[in-house]
């Protein structure tokens, strides 16, 4: 079974169980999963006039509830292998477009501001650490090629509590992330690990969107052209 038939399975089974809950998507509860919105969302921060956010496992749309109440200038729509996470997607916000597909397997020709990513590089299954890295970097790429600003995915941290350990999660090392990030997509990027949970957030910035933000000429030389 490959990685997205195994994930199609996995939650599956939890949106079986749980329905319309965070527990679907493997979060604890709403605390935590709101925690992680929160500081996806600070790719976007700055902005002021309306923009598109694209979630990458979009699962039951509370990303695209979270918006609705702290970030209400965000068009959202989503992504995910599932069609039942997708079919109630779209049932909760008719006037958004949702796909079920694998933008890692064939990438879409529709182009977002942002993109964002919860949770799905921490639930690894039965995939070998070397596939898991394979699938994480081709996300990384499909995710930037299809952002025109910028893109936020967050990671379990390889420094945490060992005895929350799981053989069956993936914990990411920073600095083996970072070196992949700025050799094949960006040198502006903010790794953010201030949050309660074991986890960090990783945003990356698109040279150009970095640009237009500090047009003062004393930083063009910061800038190829």
């Amino acid at each position: 079974m490959d990685i997205a038939d195994e994930q199609r399975a996995f939650y599956g089974a939890l949106l079986e169980q749980y329905g319309d809950d965070p527990r679907a998507l493997s979060h604890r509860d709403q605390a935590t999963q709101y925690e992680r919105f929160h500081r996806l969302s600070r790719v976007f921060a700055h902005e002021t006039d309306a923009f598109s956010v694209h979630e990458v496992g979009c699962g039951m749309g509370h990303y695209g509830e979270y918006l609705q109440r702290h970030h209400p200038r965000a068009a959202y729509s989503g992504s995910d292998v599932h069609p039942g996470f997708v079919e109630a997607c779209q049932a909760k916000f008719p006037g958004g477009h949702f796909h079920t597909r694998d933008i890692v397997a064939v990438l879409p020709p529709e182009r977002y501001d942002y993109l964002t990513l919860s949770g799905t590089f921490n639930v690894r299954l039965s995939a070998s650490p070397e596939a898991w890295r394979g699938f994480v970097h081709g996300m990384l790429g499909a995710m930037y090629a299809l952002c025109t600003k910028g893109f936020a995915v967050n990671f379990l941290t390889s420094y945490h509590d060992p005895a929350f350990t799981r053989e069956d999660l993936h914990y990411q090392p920073p600095g083996a992330l970072l070196d992949f990030v700025v050799e094949r997509l960006s040198r502006f990027w903010e790794l953010d690990a201030g949050g309660p949970l074991y986890e960090y957030t990783l945003r990356v910035h698109r040279p150009e969107a970095v640009r237009e933000r500090h047009p003062d000429p004393a930083f063009a030389r910061y800038f190829r052209k």
